[in-house]
């Protein structure tokens, strides 16, 4: 058992005898990392959760804010990894990972409308790395496109650190009545239900797998779950219409833990105890009752009924053709028993259980950590080359052989779709024009040389792509991703991005109301994957019709909101360079603030074409992209950035933070700079858009030029050719 020795005595001290099989099953999968967050929990209370919207915050199974004062609909999102099972089996692990965080949703009462993902996978170069992307990819496409949930946003990260072990992050988001949000409160006598899926051996010890690092060649298989779609959509279905009946007072996912997580989870919440006959279950095959308690199989839901609704619930369920099971009910006595054919296999208090032991960790910043800016130079001559081999990078080029792979489409609520803007936006059409923004971002190269700030821009990233689209950022929820919390130097790491993220969402004014911890993410040898905070940013839109994208129009003036630092520590140039070191560019949540402000004036005044911010490659790779995703040229001018102490590759490749590229309508500059300058925000003019070119200068003098068909090639091609076109 990978219970600690301590963690046994403890329990054995607490309840005065040995425990039985089944009992140290329920004790390893509750005591977990992964569903007791034994050594984060004590952080994760840094993070503020409040504000006069959120309706749900931390501690069910997603969040739920209010996007509009004056309507009762209720977002509900929430964001999960599957890391540890997509480096075993990224087909299923991806597939699940998207089935797990869909029933999140669906456990408040809400509709699924929407997906995002965050991969951060390996060297498209490595064919092992390239086998896991694929596979990753391939399972979060047919899952989704089976249960009719578009992947709508995403964000993904290539790097060496990722080759054998990925990361994957899911996001969902849906929407309910605010009377339609389940209660979560149960009561003595309300009977424990199960529907869904048959329990199977599937997922055996999936909570333990996931709280450990993986050991070399490790194909612990049974402990990787198998997604049915077809049920899941059933099941999606099923429990609308109980909603939409006001049928039921709880609704639980049966993920990491199982059943028996599940049951003492729903009861610890309300106080109460709980008893099970576990020879109730419906099974897909024989199993021992230390089996089924803990089996993490697919697609399967704990429901409480409300008062004298049961049979209308069963007739549902009848109707859907679903499997169900009542296999006990709650108790006053705040005591877990669990009987299989007459024989009592567990009894333990409710406390014990959700309140392991916490462990002390220790913290510790590694030596010489992180490495020093590296003094580099790069001749005016190269700027051509370099930009062309930026523009190619996998962390910048195109992700279309990812999302189109999505059905992004399906439901037809989706205004800005991959690819055209810097956040999803899904139109509400219950409520007019109105709708939902949506963006998750992270960056690994950040948070490996200083956590704290690679958090906090994490978050910042995230919320400017919201608002750059024209929308209002409310609410985020998180999945830190870490190392091994036993080893003082991977501790560090996680809880500095912890300390950051709280930091930053101080600053902004945007509660973190939700969100996931990954931990023991390390190789065989030792060795942590590059750690990273993602974060997910929803926002509110007005008006779907006035969303901003990034594609050009070709008949406008390129300005520059906001300041440039010679800010390289981190950077992709740096990287592509051969170096790794620095510090990463200063958060500036303050201006960000101001530009959120502006940039809803700038949507609703349509003051703008296009708008895309400036993140990872910096202005070059920004203005790249808008080129090669519209096949429209743009002319600018480095030395009009407004940064005198920056060299001219600081200037193109700098990645300051708080700054958004705008293509504006020549006769709307005016009305612009008047409205920048009332909101204390830097405008500078850097060029223009046009013609076939994408042309670089310095003043009067021409830096580069690329045909925007070059542009396109490079930036589209060369990753569809790695992952499609290669086996």
């Amino acid at each position: 058992m990978p219970l600690s020795r301590d963690e046994l005595e403890y329990a054995v001290q607490v309840l005065g005898r040995k425990l039985s099989v089944e009992e140290l099953a329920v004790l390893e999968a509750e005591w977990s990392e992964h569903c007791s967050y034994k050594s984060s929990r004590r952080l994760l209370k840094l993070l503020p959760s409040n504000a006069p919207y959120v309706v749900v915050g931390p501690g069910r199974d997603a969040a739920a804010i209010r996007l509009f004062d004056d309507v009762d609909l209720v977002l509900v999102f929430r964001i999960e990894s599957h890391n540890h099972p997509s480096a075993v089996d990224p087909y299923n692990g991806a597939a699940t990972g998207v089935g797990g965080i869909v029933r999140d949703v669906l456990s408040l009462g809400a509709k699924p409308i929407a997906l995002v993902d965050a991969l951060f996978l390996g060297d498209p170069n490595d064919s092992h790395a390239r086998w896991l992307a694929k596979e990753i990819v391939r399972g979060i496409s047919d899952y989704g496109n089976r249960i009719g949930v578009p992947v709508v946003a995403g964000h993904t990260w290539h790097g060496n650190a990722y080759n054998r072990q990925p990361l994957v992050n899911v996001g969902c988001i849906g929407i309910a009545k605010l009377n339609e949000i389940v209660e979560g409160f149960v009561e003595p006598g309300d009977p424990i239900i199960v529907v869904g899926n048959a329990t199977g051996r599937d997922g055996l010890q999936g909570s333990s797998f996931a709280s450990k690092p993986l050991s070399d060649g490790n194909e612990e298989l049974a402990a990787i779950q198998v997604g049915n779609p077809f049920l899941e959509k059933l099941l999606i279905d099923a429990i609308r219409e109980a909603v939409e009946n006001r049928l039921l007072k709880h609704v639980k996912d049966l993920g990491g833990g199982g059943l028996a997580t599940a049951v003492v989870e729903t009861a610890a919440a309300s106080g109460v105890g709980a008893t099970v006959y576990l020879d109730k279950l419906h099974l897909r095959e024989k199993l021992e009752p230390v089996e089924i308690l803990v089996s993490e199989s697919q697609e399967r839901m704990l429901v409480v009924p409300k008062r004298n609704c049961l049979d209308k619930l069963i007739a549902i369920f009848d109707k859907y053709g679903i499997e169900y099971s009542t296999i006990g009910y709650f108790t006053e006595d705040k005591l877990f028993r669990a009987y299989f054919k007459g024989k009592l296999v567990v009894e333990l208090p409710i406390e014990l259980v959700v309140n392991p032991p916490e462990p002390k960790r220790a913290s510790e910043k590694p030596r010489d950590w992180p490495p020093p800016m590296p003094d580099i130079d790069i001749p005016l001559e190269k700027a051509g080359e370099v930009i062309l081999k930026l523009i190619s990078s996998p962390r910048i080029a195109s992700k279309r052989w990812i999302y189109e792979q999505y059905d992004w489409g399906v439901g037809g609520r989706t205004v800005l779709p991959p690819g055209y803007g810097d956040a999803a936006v899904i139109w509400l059409r219950e409520l007019g024009l109105r709708g939902v923004a949506v963006k998750v971002d992270g960056n690994p190269r950040y948070t490996k040389l200083d956590p704290y700030i690679g958090a906090a821009l994490a978050l910042e990233e995230a919320y400017r792509n919201v608002y750059v689209v024209g929308a209002e950022p409310l609410a985020a929820v998180d999945n830190v991703n870490a190392g091994n919390p036993e080893k003082p130097e991977q501790y560090w790491f996680f809880h500095r991005m912890v300390e950051g993220l709280a930091w930053i969402a101080r600053e902004l004014e945007i509660p973190v109301v939700g969100g996931n911890v990954s931990l023991y993410n390390e190789s065989a040898h030792g060795t942590m994957v590059d750690p990273v905070t993602t974060v997910m940013v929803v926002g509110r839109v007005f008006d779907v019709s006035k969303t901003l994208g990034y594609r050009l129009r070709g008949k406008g003036v390129l300005v520059l909101l906001g300041d440039t630092y010679p800010e390289l520590g981190g950077s992709e140039l740096l990287a592509l360079l051969g170096f790794e070191g620095g510090s990463p560019p200063k958060p500036r949540p303050a201006l960000e603030k101001k530009l959120s402000k502006l940039l809803r004036v700038v949507a609703e005044k349509r003051l703008a074409y296009a708008a895309h911010d400036v993140g990872v490659g910096g202005l070059i790779a920004s203005i790249a992209e808008m080129v090669a995703c519209s096949g429209v040229g743009a002319t600018i001018d480095l030395s009009s950035v407004g940064c005198r102490e920056c060299r001219w590759f600081e200037a193109a490749f700098s990645e300051t933070q708080a700054r958004v590229v705008l293509e504006v309508p020549s006769e709307k500059l005016d009305e612009l700079k008047l409205l920048a300058r009332k909101n204390n925000v830097p405008l500078y003019l850097l060029g223009y858009t046009g013609g076939d070119i994408f042309e670089v200068r310095i003043g009067n003098r021409i830096v580069s030029k690329i045909p925007v068909e070059k542009v396109y090639e490079v930036y589209e091609k060369t990753s569809w050719e790695k992952f499609m076109g290669v086996d």
